[in-house]
């Protein structure tokens, strides 16, 4: 039960800030099997790059339920600062933070604290953009797009994200919508995105359903709140 737990927490952390944000439906193609198109249009489908350089921050609350146990997850991306973090309760008391401030990680969980290694810091830092799709080259990651595959009867664009030391993620945009279906890495799983309202300008996802060989059955993790551009202090990334 506790290394079920211990697994739940990590798969949670990992997922709270991959909620993306998406607007408007297309019906172009990309050209060329270019992977930037596929992030060009997907930026254009989510409100456009003027729209999404407006959001300087989010944060966001999301709700699980493992065992019968609730879940919360609260989630803040500062990407002016560099900085974010990730807090995990378990019926009502805290069982994990996570924290990106001033280039140095931590992560307290089950009472104990560790310092985050420099080279997860690296992947970590695209958590704390609100759209880190934009900027996936700039942190060095590496995009090849191959092809397209059916995800749930909808074609979908398949882009391989591999990051600098050699971890790979597989993110699938809709060929039609241009917005992210899922998301798979061998950390985490299949993560499918649903449920899409409009917050502020942009959509979306309310509802994520994750997949994972390590768990039973799917779960479903629902957003119940996310603002952006809020007010924010340094005591919240302590």
């Amino acid at each position: 039960m506790k290394k079920f737990f211990s697994f739940m927490v990590s798969l949670l952390l990992g997922i709270v800030i991959s909620v993306q944000a998406n607007y408007g439906l297309t019906n172009t193609p990309t050209e060329d099997n270019d992977p930037q198109e596929v992030i060009a249009r997907y930026i254009e489908a989510i409100g456009g790059r003027e729209n999404v350089a407006k959001i300087k921050n989010s944060v966001m609350v999301m709700e699980a339920e493992v065992q019968g146990m609730k879940i919360e997850i609260k989630g803040i991306a500062d990407q002016e600062n560099g900085r974010f973090v990730q807090e995990t309760s378990v019926m009502g008391n805290v069982a994990s933070r996570t924290v990106l401030a001033n280039g140095k990680g931590k992560m307290v969980a089950m009472g104990q604290e560790q310092q985050i290694p420099e080279e997860m810091i690296t992947l970590m830092k695209t958590q704390t953009y609100v759209f880190p799709e934009e900027h996936y080259s700039a942190l060095g990651f590496n995009l090849e797009l191959q092809g397209t595959e059916d995800i749930d009867g909808e074609q979908a664009h398949k882009l391989i994200i591999t990051a600098p030391n050699g971890i790979k993620t597989v993110e699938y945009y809709s060929v039609k919508s241009n917005l992210k279906l899922r998301t798979s890495s061998e950390a985490t799983g299949d993560i499918t995105y649903s449920d899409y309202q409009v917050v502020d300008g942009v959509k979306v996802p309310k509802r994520m359903t994750i997949k994972n060989p390590m768990m039973p059955m799917a779960l479903e993790a629902n957003v119940i709140s996310i603002s952006f551009n809020q007010s924010l202090t340094d005591e919240q990334f302590k």
